[in-house]
């Protein structure tokens, strides 16, 4: 994997699924769907419907299939498993990629400054698999202050590349996006791309779409800033992503001190969109 051009590797594997040859592109999608054990009844359409492997990866769902927590204040942005959940109670804001390997905040936003705003707060990590649904939710109700584009590599983001690859999530390509909720608490979502396509899509904005002709890299951040007001209810579809991968959220200090549990019941569980964290 350390000599293998995984960008390079994930851009044809991405247009290879969204090819819609007769018959081939039909199979592969049939293979997929089979392999991984994918829900068909979920699904808003037959998998049938879906003319390859991309399309129906990225599917919607069935109207009401993942209920939306009117009770909770913050909910599952995505559908996977949530391996990590820490705290910023020390000067350096590490973070657990896993048994004996850290990050830190600022080396994941690039940012020395945004990670100084989150001081005193928490994170959770949640891992998608493939047979998850990819369609990725605001996990609270707010307006949409920014959103920052991390050129970067695409390593796996399997349990065997998290216990081996040193800060893995802060090398892989990522997208964040900035939220404000009414009371001025903050959470950042960060969406993480992996190998074989690495695309991440972003609702609100459709011109940025990573591992793509769309995204300038020249830059180690590309920063976004809205011209008018992006508001969004809780659940609401903000991004997906095209194959992969991995989410990381992010509250700041208000948030903790209002939610100070918030992923600790939900540590190693598999969690929904709209699910209560």
């Amino acid at each position: 994997m350390f000599l293998l051009p995984k960008n390079l590797v994930s851009q044809v594997f991405g247009i290879f699924t969204r090819l819609r040859l007769p018959w081939i592109s039909a199979r592969a999608r049939d293979w997929f769907a089979a392999h991984y054990q994918l829900n068909e009844e979920e699904s808003e359409k037959p998998f049938s419907e879906y003319p390859n492997i991309a399309t129906l990866f990225i599917r919607h769902l069935k109207k009401g299939a993942r209920p939306i927590d009117p009770s909770a204040e913050v909910v599952s942005p995505v559908d996977g498993v949530l391996s990590q959940t820490g705290v910023f109670d020390n000067a350096s804001q590490e973070m657990i990629q896993a048994k004996g390997k850290n990050y830190d905040l600022a080396s994941l936003l690039r940012s020395e400054e945004m990670a100084k705003d989150f001081e005193g707060g928490y994170w959770a990590t949640i891992y998608l698999a493939p047979f998850n649904y990819h369609r990725i939710h605001t996990p609270v109700s707010g307006t949409i202050l920014s959103a920052h584009y991390c050129p970067g590599r695409l390593w796996p983001v399997n349990t065997g590349s998290v216990e081996r690859v040193e800060g893995l999530f802060a090398i892989n390509e990522r997208l964040t996006t900035r939220i404000k909720m009414a009371d001025g608490a903050e959470m950042l979502l960060v969406k993480v791309g992996a190998t074989n396509v690495g695309r991440i899509a972003l609702s609100y904005k459709e011109d940025w779409i990573t591992n793509s002709s769309k995204l300038a890299r020249q830059k180690s951040r590309l920063d976004w800033f809205p011209e008018t007001s992006i508001s969004l209810e809780k659940g609401a579809e903000i991004a997906r992503f095209e194959m992969g991968s991995t989410v990381i959220l992010i509250g700041n200090k208000k948030l903790r001190e209002r939610e100070p549990n918030l992923f600790k019941s939900k540590l190693n569980q598999a969690v929904q969109v709209g699910q209560r964290l």
